[in-house]
Order: structure tokens, then sequence, then C-alpha cells
């Protein structure tokens, strides 16, 4: 079983009552963006070269970031009124990644408005990187302790024994859990090369995200069974299982309404 590394990459202490310290999900996130990025900038000026493509990037990482973390604020805001955790601490932690989608997405849907861009066009390029960047992110899911899974026994097992872990995300200590976060960074790796290899394909609009929202969709379906932290039901299933198979609802819809059409007409 492998015994998980501290989320606490480098602490430098308090300045005014609040703590600096560089947090390995924030290592990560900020990797991710910069990955994220450099696949758009490479890719989008091939759909618009008068686009400014780092602009929407950085809009999308911010409300993306903003949104994960005021949803994971309000998922655990009984126990910040509680006095169990501070929000500070709850902040720090990590992210709730529906939080994340629907900040990315209102910031997304403004900016193709003003800069008249296709959004079917502009999301192919986007869902190249988007897998990329959540696999590095959830790299630091997993060190944070945050999205961490269910009891198991398996060699790949992973263990945590920070308190830090346990303050910011609610993680268990000292038990065997199932490394949910790697499992999705693993299924990510996999949607980036679909995706990156459609990209390759000059697909039609809507393709990608229609590729990805049936992959992702189905496999955070099935990792939801493994997961250990709270996030709410309705009915037999998660709330998060529920957004899973909307997604591949959608992706349905976008074959029915966009691609199929456009396969037809280009025949």
């Amino acid at each position: 079983m492998i015994a998980a590394v501290h989320p606490i990459l480098l602490d430098l202490g308090e300045a005014g009552g609040l703590p600096l310290r560089i947090t390995s999900y924030g290592a990560a996130m900020l990797l991710a963006m910069v990955v994220g990025w450099l696949v758009v900038r490479r890719l989008g000026p091939r759909v618009d070269p008068d686009v400014p493509w780092t602009d929407l990037v950085l809009g999308l990482l911010i409300a993306g970031l903003l949104g994960a973390k005021l949803l994971h604020a309000l998922i655990r805001l009984p126990d910040i009124l509680a006095g169990r955790v501070t929000l500070v601490a709850v902040l720090l932690g990590g992210g709730v990644w529906l939080g994340g989608v629907a900040g990315a997405f209102g910031y997304a849907a403004w900016f193709f408005r003003r800069h008249r861009l296709e959004a079917g066009r502009a999301l192919n390029v986007l869902f190249v990187a988007a897998p990329l960047g959540h696999a590095i992110g959830r790299v630091g899911c997993l060190l944070a302790g945050c999205c961490h899974g269910a009891a198991c026994t398996l060699p790949w097992a992973i263990t945590y024994h920070d308190p830090l872990a346990h303050e910011l995300s609610g993680t268990p200590l000292g038990v065997p859990l199932h490394p949910t976060p790697l499992y999705e960074t693993l299924a990510e790796l996999f949607n980036f090369a679909v995706c990156l290899a459609l990209w390759r394909r000059d697909p039609p609009p809507w393709a990608i995200p229609a590729a990805w929202l049936a992959l992702y969709g189905a496999e955070r379906f099935a990792f939801e069974f493994l997961r250990g932290d709270e996030r709410g039901a309705l009915g037999p299933l998660s709330t998060s299982q529920w957004l899973a198979l909307a997604m591949i609802a959608a992706a349905a819809l976008l074959w029915l309404t966009r691609l199929r059409p456009a396969r037809a007409a280009a025949a």
C-alpha cells in the first residue's frame, strides 16, 4: 500500500494570521493551467488567429477555480458553521469539479459572444486541452486528499497520515483507500489521446466535446462507486452520477442535433 505525500509542499509560516503555504493541490493546478494554455495556444490560431486565446484560457481558469472553490465551501458549510473547520482551510483545500465546470462554461459563453467565435469550433480546441489539464489537476487532488476513494485492500491503495489532509478535506487517516483521483488521471490521459487523434482528423464543430462528454461521463459514473467522500445523493445514485448521465445525454444530443446533420450534409 502506498503512503500519501503531504498536502503541503512548502510551509512559510503565517502573515497577518493567514497561513503562507504552497499546497500540493495548488501546485498541480498551476501546472495544469500552464499545460492547458500551451495546448490552446498551439491549436487555437488554426481556428481563428485573431482571437486572444490566452485571454480565453486565463478567464476559464480563474472562473473554473473560483467555481470549484466556492462549491467546495458550500458543501462544507455545515462544518464551517459548526467550527469544525475554517473557511480559509476549506478554500486552501481541494475543489469540486462541478463548480469549476459551471464557472468555466459561464465565462466561455460570454467570451464567445464578445469575440463572435463559433462555439463548436472553439470548444473543439478547448476539449483537446481540458482532459490533459484535468489529468494533472487530479494529481493535486490525490496529494491533497480530496475526492478520496472508499476503503479497499488492493495493493495500490493509498493511506493518508497527515492531519492536514483530514483538516482540509475530511480525508480518513490511517485507512487504505482507493486512489480515485489517480484513476481519473489515467482515464483523462486516455481521453486526451482520443481527443487529440480526433483533432488531427479535422473534425466538424462539436465533435471533440461530444466525444469527451461521452467518455468522461461513462468513466465518472463508474468511478463514483469507488468514491468515499460525501457529495450527496438523489435516490439510488450520487449527484455526480446523475450529472455523469447528463453528460452522456448531452453527448448523444450533440450527435443527433449537430454532428449527424453535418455528416449527412457532407455526404
